[in-house]
């Protein structure tokens, strides 16, 4: 196949004009790479999410048998529908419960199982809109080995690289290498990536993705809200939009740490171990300037 054929048959084309009321997105949230603020970003604007917070049996919602929106106390009015779209029994749940036509949701977070989500929460009669957000896998993975070192609150949290040689990590230790391509083509962790495999996920994103890219926040998330129906001329977004990208920028989920320069023995290390993942983020920066001539016309009808 071309592309992705689960992806193909539920999701719309880029191509094709949005119709927001009829279209519910899914956003492809990879580790590291802004999703965290994206996220907040349409909390602040009063939208609905099902993400893993849905599911936290904190709120009391998890094992009710029909969708619930609710606004979880100290989260400023977030408000979330009751399904962990994160994982496959999340996902099957949201789907035995109507989530995409119950019309409750306005953004369904997924990462790893993105296919899984894709073939299970969708039909035929029920499209949806793919948003992807996408940076540099090198620096994904130097954010990812320092950040999993600190964060006690993350289930991947791994104390036992604190200390560890950098290099020694790309080479030896970290086991999430290609992850963009092997999700998009629906590989596990260990299997081998292809070239066919990388043609797959190339393809896939170019004609099924809204391409974002987290050095390009703004810009990804202005796109992003032509296919979410969002007026930014409407005061409260317009104010969201401001809160993100005006002066004294929230920056939620971003971690300091040691600048790797590119050209490093330790970028080298980690970019041979992600050969694919790095020649389709290539790809996909071509694809974020040749989208902008493609969704133009659509900000302007929305």
């Amino acid at each position: 196949p071309d592309v992705n054929p689960l992806i193909e048959k539920h999701i719309k084309p880029l191509h094709s004009e949005p119709k927001p009321k009829k279209e519910i997105v899914t956003f492809w949230q990879v580790p590291r790479s802004g999703g965290t603020t994206m996220k907040d970003i349409y909390l602040c604007m009063g939208k609905t999410l099902a993400d893993q917070v849905g599911g936290d049996p904190q709120f009391g919602h998890h094992e009710k048998k029909k969708l619930v929106v609710f606004q979880p106390e100290d989260a400023n009015g977030a408000s979330y529908v009751n399904v962990d779209t994160s994982n496959r029994e999340g996902i099957l749940r949201a789907k035995k419960m109507g989530l995409v036509k119950s019309g409750k949701v306005d953004l369904i977070v997924t990462g790893g199982p993105l296919n899984y989500a894709i073939e299970h929460l969708y039909d035929k009669s029920h499209k949806g809109r793919l948003l992807g957000l996408f940076r540099h896998p090198v620096e994904r993975l130097i954010s990812s080995f320092y950040y999993r070192q600190i964060a006690t609150w993350d289930k991947g949290y791994r104390p036992q690289w604190k200390g560890m040689d950098i290099v020694h990590w790309a080479e030896n230790v970290n086991e999430k290498n290609n992850l963009l391509v092997k999700t998009l083509v629906g590989k596990n962790v260990k299997e081998e990536v292809t070239e066919e495999d990388l043609f797959i996920a190339i393809r896939t994103v170019r004609y099924r993705f809204v391409v974002g890219l987290t050095d390009h926040m703004e810009e990804s998330i202005h796109r992003f809200n032509v296919f979410m129906g969002i007026n930014e001329g409407e005061r409260d977004k317009k104010q969201c939009m401001n809160e993100y990208f005006g002066h004294g920028i929230k920056r939620d989920n971003s971690n300091s740490h040691p600048v790797i320069e590119r050209g490093s023995p330790a970028w080298l290390a980690i970019q041979q171990k992600n050969e694919f993942d790095v020649r389709l983020y290539m790809a996909i920066v071509e694809m974020f300037y040749e989208q902008k001539e493609i969704i133009a016309p659509y900000a302007i009808t929305a």
